[in-house]
């Protein structure tokens, strides 16, 4: 009996956030709440408002289309198993940070492998990001996931270097979103992060460039509009509109002229800082966008540099060649975005393991009990020990 009023009163003296918190992995979900007035014009009334503008956006969207299909040249990439069995190298990251209370702690990591159609022809190259814990850094999001860029440009350069591909894929856009952008407030952290970011973006394409290696971003997740702008719908998505226009295996040619912006003027002026020759920077950092219809799915945006476009052809027949049909995702890329995938339960495991080295700590004497608070979660931060998706893919062997 005095045994378990030990036990008891230990857990009382635990900090009541952190307690609850540590605590309500093993309870189940909290029953929903919401006023049924609220629920009313959120769900029903809603829905309804939202149904009405997306057959409004439709209606607009198909009428675009009768006055701009002709604007847009559309070729059909070839079904060759013997081209798509060239040496191709795939990267992608990820990153799934946690928010404390008192402190943003990152979690991020890249991979790249290489690839030969279907088969995985080496042990793939992973780089995990550092372990830190940042106190005063208000752009957390932005910040680990520039470092995550950071790390994926730098595996996939060590993977050209390693396997000589004739193709580089790299999951997600090799120019950096514009608000990655360091803005006036930013930390002194936070902007060696971006030009650390900037020179290996560079390194990356300037290797692959000498190498005679054409490199690709591929953009699963696009919400640009450079398309539907330039033809008179500046509110449309481009995905929105071409998926009207691309059919299986179909792709657009480029834009007559290359991408600008604040994020390609650093990407230029890094590269005169490297003293790479000027007409190189230009082929180098001179983007174009092609989009690309590999499956069932709505197209995907590729991101090339001005010294691959003469293989534009050739990069579809290796993307539509090795995609599954369903989510139209290559096979290398696919893989790589496996390798990487950061979920919610493995961030979720990492900071209760955090928990768990804490309390040993205070069982040694090393913190006091009160100190627990440090490890409180945000509010409303995410919690859950296992990811629903993440063990439906393993089961359906994705």
């Amino acid at each position: 009996m005095s045994e378990e009023r030990g036990r008891k009163s230990a857990l009382e003296s635990v900090p009541s956030d952190f307690r609850e918190q540590y605590f309500s992995l093993f309870a189940g979900p909290e029953p929903e709440t919401l006023h049924p007035d609220l629920y009313q014009r959120l769900i029903d009334d809603g829905t309804d408002i939202i149904i009405r503008q997306l057959k409004d956006y439709n209606i607009r969207r198909r009428k675009l289309l009768k006055t701009v299909q002709e604007k847009i040249t559309v070729e059909k990439a070839r079904y060759d198993e013997g081209t798509a069995a060239m040496r191709i190298v795939a990267s992608d990251a990820g990153n799934n940070g946690v928010d404390l209370r008192s402190a943003y702690v990152p979690l991020y990591a890249s991979a790249a492998l290489a690839a030969e159609g279907w088969k995985i022809v080496d042990e793939p190259i992973f780089r995990a990001g550092e372990a830190d814990v940042w106190a005063d850094e208000f752009r957390t999001t932005d910040r680990e996931s520039l470092l995550a860029s950071d790390i994926q440009y730098k595996v996939t350069e060590a993977a050209v270097e390693r396997w000589e591909p004739k193709l580089a894929l790299f999951d997600g856009t090799l120019v950096m979103h514009f608000w990655l952008l360091p803005l006036e407030g930013s930390s002194s952290d936070y902007r060696r992060d971006f030009d650390s970011t900037l020179g290996c973006a560079v390194a990356l394409l300037h290797t692959c460039y000498e190498r005679d290696i054409p490199i690709v971003g591929f953009a699963k997740r696009t919400r640009v509009n450079h398309v539907s702008r330039s033809l008179g719908m500046p509110k449309m998505r481009d995905t929105a509109l071409l998926d009207l226009v691309l059919r299986m295996g179909e792709y657009t040619l480029p834009e007559p002229e290359p991408r600008n912006g604040p994020v390609v003027g650093r990407y230029r002026r890094k590269a005169q800082e490297f003293g790479i020759p000027g007409d190189k920077i230009e082929e180098i950092t001179n983007f174009y966008s092609s989009y690309i219809r590999t499956g069932l799915t709505t197209p995907f945006r590729l991101e090339i540099p001005e010294y691959c476009l003469d293989r534009l052809g050739e990069i579809g027949t290796v993307l539509c060649t090795t995609a599954e049909e369903e989510n139209g995702i290559p096979f290398s890329i696919s893989e790589a975005d496996r390798l990487t995938k950061v979920t919610t339960s493995i961030s979720n495991i990492r900071t209760l393991m955090i928990y768990s080295k804490a309390l040993d700590l205070v069982k040694e004497g090393e913190m006091d009990m009160k100190d627990l608070n440090l490890l409180a979660l945000q509010h409303g931060e995410p919690w859950a020990i296992h990811d629903t998706e993440y063990l439906s893919s393993i089961s359906s062997g994705g």
